[in-house]
């Protein structure tokens, strides 16, 4: 219901725009090869009654993350085929066999333990950007065309991350979830059936609701090749996201500064 409220707000003015003058549709689900990186820490309980303990950060790594996973995404656009509305799903699933020894307790896990973790995370980001320079020149006696929009964005995500022993008699289970607003900018150059996007936002604090805080930043950047005469591009990408946290979890506080990176691969197809 939250994001049919932010949906419902944005139509209107974003309908009186050039964006949507001449709407496209385009479709493009994509292959996300990501890893989450950074650190985490959880409070534990003190040998005396109502002692809580401040833990050290525990790498993921440790956890035997930090490595690339398959995941999977789409996205759609709405507007003139660089600007207007957008909503982008990605659902990220990571389990491993890696194991790692924690130098720290970690909520539930205690120091010397042999751990895992299962993290999982529906991510929906819902954004408008509005065209402010479209300039033509030429490279190599070809069209190249330059593109700038800035807008904003609003992101949703809810993250679950279950460390647990190596003989399953103990777990710790963490939850980040929240909304988040960005503001975003987005470049496009344009040369014969090539084009290389760049899209940049950052939430200065702006967080609306939830677990999520400090300054979050997300860079993407997509190469697209657009089959001659046809309403089909493929693309490869990277991405950079920064997730910083802060929370409780079974009476416990947990600090998270986490980084989802990795590279994209997928097909676009335009109505």
């Amino acid at each position: 219901m939250r994001h049919l409220v932010v949906l419902i707000a944005v139509l209107p003015s974003a309908c009186m725009t050039p964006a949507l003058s001449e709407p496209t549709i385009r479709v493009s689900p994509y292959l996300a090869l990501y890893q989450l990186r950074g650190d985490s820490s959880v409070q534990s309980n003190g040998p005396s009654p109502g002692q809580i303990v401040d833990n050290a950060p525990q790498p993921m790594r440790t956890f035997g993350q930090d490595h690339y996973r398959e995941d999977v995404g789409v996205r759609a656009d709405i507007g003139d085929g660089f600007a207007g509305f957008r909503v982008d799903y990605y659902r990220l699933d990571m389990n491993t066999s890696r194991k790692g020894t924690l130098d720290d307790d970690w909520g539930n896990l205690q120091q010397n333990d042999e751990v895992q973790l299962y993290a999982a995370m529906d991510e929906l980001r819902i954004g408008w950007l509005e065209p402010l320079i479209d300039e033509r020149t030429k490279y190599r006696d070809e069209p190249l065309r330059l593109q700038l929009a800035a807008g904003g964005v609003f992101a949703h995500r809810d993250m679950k991350l279950n460390g647990r022993t190596d003989d399953l008699m103990r777990q710790q289970q963490l939850r980040l979830d929240g909304d988040v607003a960005y503001l975003a900018v987005r470049g496009r150059a344009s040369w014969q059936d090539l084009s290389l996007d760049i899209d940049y936002s950052i939430s200065p604090e702006l967080v609306i609701a939830g677990d999520f805080e400090g300054v979050q930043q997300d860079f993407e950047t997509r190469l697209s090749y657009q089959l001659a005469n046809r309403d089909i591009t493929f693309f490869g990408g990277y991405r950079y996201s920064t997730l910083e946290a802060e929370g409780g979890a079974d009476g416990l506080r947990y600090q998270a500064d986490l980084v989802i990176d990795g590279f994209q691969l997928g097909v676009s197809v335009t109505f």
